[in-house]
């Protein structure tokens, strides 16, 4: 990554996290919508990476929500454990060409359906880790079911809308 796209990073993360601290986090949807749409910056890392700058800044991340989110800890170690869940899937599942190019994945760079996937399946697991980590009970787990699932739909169609809206690659644009 060059210092233009460092700087495009450190600029999309200072909204993404002030829309999720100072909006998202504030607002009082319902007993089962909480969701976190700052996981997009985790998940639009580019796919080669090296593992300890992606830990870093999974923690960074993680820790800066914890930070305004009363959530000590919860919330980096989620960040940490879906960067480690997706340097695996990457090492494992993607193809070794794929792998070399350092390409960021969104809409313009990978297929509507493996993004859309991609994006469901660690909007899940993120959602899913965090939740049952701060209910921390099977008392009434039927509505922390309900939390997962409403909170993961509502991130990723956010994180849909987000990415329709700001993320305009040209062809021009390298």
């Amino acid at each position: 990554m060059n210092t233009r796209d460092w700087l495009r990073l450190v600029a999309s993360a200072v909204l993404i996290l002030a829309v999720q601290i100072l909006i998202i986090n504030n607002l009082n949807l319902n007993q089962f919508m909480f969701p976190q749409l700052y996981i997009i910056l985790l998940i639009s890392l580019p796919i080669n990476l090296k593992h300890w700058i992606g830990y870093l800044i999974a923690f960074a991340l993680g820790f800066v929500v914890d930070s305004f989110s009363y959530t000590p800890g919860l919330q980096s170690f989620t960040c940490v454990l879906i960067m480690f869940l997706r340097y695996s899937y990457f090492n494992n599942l993607v193809d070794k060409e794929w792998l070399s190019t350092g390409i960021r994945p969104s809409f313009t760079t990978a297929d509507t359906g493996w993004y859309l996937a991609y994006v469901s399946i660690f909007t899940f697991v993120f959602h899913f880790v965090l939740l049952l980590l701060e209910d921390f009970s099977f008392v009434n787990f039927g509505n922390t079911l309900l939390k997962i699932v409403y909170s993961s739909s509502l991130a990723v169609l956010l994180i849909l809308l987000f990415q329709f809206t700001f993320n305009r690659e040209t062809v021009n644009d390298e």
